[in-house]
């Protein structure tokens, strides 16, 4: 098992959350037994939990621990998995004496007492700077097995973000008389290695569980006492704890390492790629821009292989862009200054009628930041655009519909959108803000919130109006259109907004400080191929980033395949999908409303809920998810006399595949049952819950099982609000079909039933990915 993690640590500390993903590796393997050998020679787990019974019942017999009440034996259908010779499960409330949360404390400002909460408890240890003052008074009110003591694990058992962190309390005697407040579970062990326990609370199995024990009345997310005495725990050999827990520290050790490195060299390689396209905006001369680019070119796939580079990259085209340095200039266009020089009259006439205000500042005294080529000039950002920021309008005066009110929201993409938008009464917007209504081709940037935000006003958005804290532009004849959006997302114009901003208090930037900032003006046609050069480069930048995200989906993908066999050791038989296919058609072909889709979806559950490594090819299909080889599955089953396949015409125009049972099936069922071994009760188990209901259950249950797993895998935590947006908006439009409330109905069932993923099975694709591939 070594051999396996060490020979593939640059796939593993090298994918997306890599490292984060190794580091739940060796806790998942120290807890199954996986991680270090297991000696005969160690005192079996059975010996030791003689021990702590009887323990206890001294404990009780002389008053320091109360009679605990009898729990449930363990029934082999509960175990989420096999423990090696020489092991057992067992129970939290059975090798430890005491379990209880804590309670509400009557607090003071200050004291020689102190009261953990969960801001307390961090993975690292316990932490008592946050820690407030008990009222000593008080204390008289707690009995003595209330106060904390060195070896109690602390665990926090409210709270989305804070619930299921843990710590062992470390050099403390009851004689502190410190205590938890009610969101903190005080569990306290005998006759085991605190620390096997707490990387055990600390492992994917238990975390990704917790999600499903947690219950509550209310929108807090909590972690029952009763559940924590309950809850499922593996005993090594005592002796084997202390060789778990010392490799499981030496590995983690390895992780930082890895951790710091991979950071050095992400920052060191940032600070290249910076490094050589500064070369670039600041040669002095042509041959000294040739130089510097031929450095990058030479290295352009190394140095360009990071999302960030890929950002710096094209924050670097635009910059060169708006400094003449991206296409030849051409002397036989008409300067810059010549056409501005033209359009003179009409600012003129425009600046009586008050649409533009004089700029009295003269332009020699600004702040160029360096030299343009000939042909270009430095104008005032007044004397090439009109601009105004929208009105504050008071939320009274909004309604159901009417004219729409642009919102930061709609700022996405190329082109300003209604989400997110309010509206206002026709007749009031025309009579006191008609000189706000947005006109096709304006320009809108956001000066607020998401700075620096840039859109255009196509033909759904006209007439409406910009919000406050949104600036439109019209750009005069002079300046196309393009290139003032392309210059409102460079680089210049960010640096000149943070000097306008200097000293000031301010959270956003408007007309006036927009009214002392210069723009550099080529000659319009210049302009023209400035952008047409830009849009090319920039779709380049896309297709490197999106051939990245390809590269580490795979990589991705081969990271969770690794874990996957880790976790699920060498195989028992030679038993193979279409084997688990037999076991489930010998115990559903007679059911009508079993068919294909059925068919997938189950075996996609035992696939990723058992860990079996069956298929890592599932799509994100209409009714997904799917892995297209289920058809081959299906013809080798036939050809091997395993069952058959046949297909009906509904009157509804639909096909429905029945399954029929051949001669030799029962080989295969053998072959799946052996290789399952106590996994085929929770098969069983998994088969028995989708008996007699809809296809439709089975495929919302399905895809829900799939958003979720996907999400871990990417070390996402994610509600359900977020998993019911994916499900219905990231996967097929077909999806769409189910209700928000009855995927939340099926969310909290699977909760129920123990169905909540780990992150570790395989990961689904969109259908564009194979296309791809």
């Amino acid at each position: 098992m070594m051999a396996l993690l060490t020979g593939n640590l640059p796939l593993l500390a090298g994918s997306p959350n890599g490292i984060k993903k190794l580091r739940e590796l060796i806790l998942e393997l120290a807890v199954r037994g996986k991680l270090v050998p297991q000696d005969p020679n160690d005192e079996p787990a059975s010996e030791l939990l003689k021990r702590i019974t009887e323990e206890k019942v001294r404990l009780v017999a002389i008053g320091q621990i109360k009679k605990p009440k009898p729990l449930e034996g363990v029934a082999a259908e509960e175990w989420p998995f096999e423990l090696p010779v020489g092991w057992e499960w067992s129970r939290l409330g059975e090798v430890s004496t005491y379990i209880q949360r804590g309670k509400g404390p009557v607090y003071v400002e200050q004291s020689d007492f102190r009261v953990v909460s969960q801001k307390c408890v961090r993975w690292a240890g316990l932490d008592l700077k946050p820690a407030r003052f008990v009222a000593p008074e008080s204390l008289v009110k707690y009995e003595p097995i209330r106060f904390l003591r060195s070896g109690d694990i602390l665990w926090n058992s409210t709270g989305t973000g804070t619930i299921g962190r843990a710590c062992v309390v470390e050099n403390c005697s009851e004689d502190e008389k410190l205590v938890v407040d009610s969101h903190v579970t005080i569990v306290r062990p005998t006759g085991l290695l605190p620390v096997f326990l707490w990387r055990w609370i600390q492992s994917p199995s238990v975390q990704s569980e917790l999600e499903g024990n947690a219950s509550g009345t209310t929108n807090q997310i909590e972690l029952n006492t009763s559940k924590v005495i309950a809850h499922l725990t593996p005993i090594p050999p005592l002796a084997e704890q202390h060789r778990i827990v010392a490799k499981v520290d030496e590995l983690m050790t390895l992780c930082d390492r890895l951790e710091a490195r991979q950071g050095d060299a992400d920052s060191a390689h940032a600070q290249l790629v910076q490094a050589l396209l500064d070369s670039l905006t600041q040669a002095s001369d042509a041959e000294d821009f040739a130089q510097s680019w031929q450095r990058l070119a030479d290295h352009f796939h190394t140095l360009f292989s990071t999302e960030s580079s890929i950002g710096a990259l094209k924050q670097t085209l635009l910059q060169l862009a708006v400094m003449g340095k991206l296409v030849p200039q051409d002397s036989n266009e008409e300067p810059a200054h010549e056409a501005i020089a033209r359009f003179s009259a009409e600012k003129k006439r425009l600046s009586k009628n008050r649409k533009i205000k004089e700029q009295l500042e003269p332009l020699d005294g600004a702040d160029k930041p360096f030299g343009l080529p000939p042909g270009w000039m430095w104008q005032w950002m007044p004397d090439v655009s009109f601009f105004q920021e929208g009105p504050g309008i008071m939320a009274k005066d909004f309604r159901s519909s009417g004219v729409p009110l642009i919102r930061i929201s709609g700022m996405h993409g190329s082109f300003v959108s209604l989400d997110g938008c309010n509206f206002l009464e026709e007749d009031m917007a025309e009579g006191k803000w008609s000189h706000f209504r947005l006109e096709l081709g304006d320009i809108v940037l956001s000066a607020s919130a998401s700075l620096g935000k840039v859109a255009k006003i196509g033909s759904d958005t006209v007439g409406s109006i910009a919000y406050t804290g949104l600036v439109r532009f019209k750009v005069f004849e002079f300046l196309f259109d393009d290139y003032l959006v392309l210059f409102l997302r460079s680089s210049e114009f960010a640096r000149q907004i943070d000097n306008s901003k200097k000293g000031a208090a301010i959270s956003h930037f408007g007309p006036t400080h927009l009214r002392k900032m210069i723009i550099p003006v080529p000659p319009f046609k210049e302009q023209q191929r400035i952008v047409a050069k830009v849009d090319q480069l920039m779709a380049l930048c896309d297709q490197l980033k999106s051939r990245l995200s390809e590269a580490r989906q795979v990589n991705e993908h081969l990271t969770n395949a690794l874990i996957g066999q880790a976790l699920s050791g060498e195989k028992k038989s030679g038993a193979e999908v279409v084997d688990f296919s037999a076991y489930l058609i010998s115990k559903l072909a007679s059911q009508r409303t079993f068919g294909r889709v059925a068919h997938m979806k189950l075996l996609f559950l035992a696939d990723s809920h058992l860990g079996l490594g069956l298929m890592d090819g599932y799509r994100r299909h209409a009714a997904g998810p799917l892995d297209t080889s289920i058809y081959r599955v299906e013809e080798r089953a036939a050809q091997e006399g395993l069952y058959t396949t046949s297909v009906e015409v509904l009157k509804s125009g639909q096909e429905k595949v029945s399954y029929h049972i051949g001669a030799n099936i029962s080989r295969s069922v053998e072959m799946a049952a052996a290789a399952l071994g106590a996994g085929r009760k929770e098969l069983d188990r998994l088969i028995a819950l989708f008996e007699g209901r809809k296809t439709d259950d089975l495929e919302a249950v399905a895809t829900l099982y799939a958003v979720w797993n996907d999400a871990l895998a990417e070390g996402l935590h994610p509600d359900d609000e977020w998993l019911i947006n994916e499900f219905r908006g990231n996967w097929h439009e077909a999806k769409e079909r189910f209700t928000r409330d009855i995927l939340g109905k099926w969310l909290g069932w699977m909760r129920d039933h123990g169905l909540v993923p780990t992150g570790h099975s395989a990961v689904t694709k969109s259908q564009a990915a194979f296309l791809f591939n």
